[in-house]
């Protein structure tokens, strides 16, 4: 692992493709502080752990239904809810103030 400064990588970006083309992964600082982890792409770091964690972010963001989400997992849907239960992730995203409004109860 090499540890980088932010603004270091900001004058001399080809650092980061140097360290990708050594297979290396690369920590950014901010005041020394970490602030990122950069990895070069690699289909088994991406199916060990990156893409679960891709995916679970994409379906917080509401980028990926339970469907998609359970199939990148290879998980049935009551397995990927018990997970999503598990890692304090909700299924639902709303807010029932608003829904209350719409529908004029109060």
């Amino acid at each position: 692992m090499q540890v980088i400064g932010i603004k270091e990588l900001q004058t001399n970006p080809s650092k980061l493709t140097k360290v990708f083309q050594a297979k290396d992964y690369l920590l950014i600082t901010k005041h020394g502080q970490p602030l990122g982890l950069a990895l070069p792409f690699d289909e088994d770091l991406m199916a060990q752990g990156l893409m679960p964690w891709y995916a679970l972010k994409g379906f917080q963001s509401g980028d990926l239904s339970l469907g998609q989400l359970s199939k990148i997992l290879h998980k049935n849907q009551h397995d990927t809810l018990r997970l999503l239960d598990s890692l304090v992730i909700p299924v639902a995203d709303y807010d029932l103030a608003e829904d209350l409004e719409a529908i004029n109860w109060q």
